[in-house]
């Protein structure tokens, strides 16, 4: 197997061109490796893009969400990845279940790892590894990608700043759902359909996701008064909220959302606009190489 390395160098305001040594090092004695270093926005999906399953390769996006959503969107069936959480949110390689501080041992871990098939979503035309949303969650993740490219904020209290931001001026959306067939109708601030259980550098939408069960996870939070939003909002960012009256759960392979304007919705990070979006679950159909730490199978 020939190792590609996709290095996103500007991820999370940091370094991954110093992973660079550490990957050579490892192939010391072979030239099964190759470093791609990206130039612009897309440009990992059209490298990606280059290889086919016949190739034998794996692709690593080495970066934040947002350098593993561009190498998911031009990977071609077959063709494993991994993920080496070199970002800002790093929200996907949360339910790797592996946990370790040295990313230069994380990578070195990874190369020698194991491959596991795992699911991903579909939302219009784009795929994503961990999470899609509208309403509050897609105007905050909007914010939070501003405030962390233009201020010295840590990481960690980028969500929760554009969180406290957002609230403030937190709009309803009339939402009609169709989860597997089922008419769903709600007027909600927040809708999460989710692969993995976190985003946002933390939060914890869905507790119960998992990214080898097949469905997707939706939690829908209705619209409230302002007062009540700044109660929930540390619960959901705990993971604690599901048993608050106005927020509902779901699973499904397959869902429908259409909205009477156009809404900001978000996959990974990345961020359009929709008055209808479907979304599909690929249930694993995506080979994963991860460490053989990892408690995936």
């Amino acid at each position: 197997m020939k190792h590609i390395f996709i290095i996103n160098p500007i991820a999370g305001k940091k370094d991954s061109k110093k992973l660079i040594p550490v990957i050579e090092k490892q192939f010391s004695s072979n030239d099964d490796y190759q470093i791609i270093v990206t130039e612009q926005i897309g440009h990992a999906t059209k490298i990606a893009s280059t290889f086919k399953k016949d190739d034998d390769v794996c692709l690593y996006a080495i970066g934040g969400d947002g350098t593993a959503f561009e190498v998911l969107n031009g990977l071609n069936d077959g063709v494993p990845m991994a993920v080496i959480p070199n970002g800002t949110g790093n929200d996907f390689f949360r339910m790797i279940n592996y946990s370790i501080d040295d990313i230069e041992q994380m990578l070195i871990e990874t190369i020698n790892g194991k491959t596991v098939l795992v699911d991903y979503g579909l939302a219009n035309e784009r795929r994503y590894l961990n999470s899609s949303s509208m309403g509050v969650d897609a105007d905050v993740n909007e914010l939070a990608n501003k405030i962390g490219s233009k201020y010295p904020i840590p990481k960690s209290m980028v969500y929760i700043v554009a969180s406290i931001i957002t609230i403030f001026k937190a709009k309803s959306i009339n939402i009609d759902m169709i989860l597997d067939g089922k008419e769903v109708k709600k007027n909600a601030l927040l809708i999460a359909v989710m692969n993995g259980k976190y985003y946002g550098g933390g939060f914890l939408p869905t507790p119960m996701a998992d990214i080898q069960d097949g469905l997707l996870d939706i939690c829908v939070i209705e619209d409230m008064k302002f007062s009540r939003i700044v109660k929930v909002l540390p619960k959901y960012f705990k993971g604690q909220h599901l048993d608050i009256p106005e927020v509902s759960f779901y699973q499904a392979k397959s869902a429908l959302l259409n909205t009477p304007d156009q809404v900001l919705y978000g996959c990974d990070g990345e961020t359009k606009y929709a008055t209808r979006i479907e979304y599909k679950l690929f249930e694993k159909a995506l080979p994963l190489r991860v460490p053989k730490g990892s408690t995936l199978l």
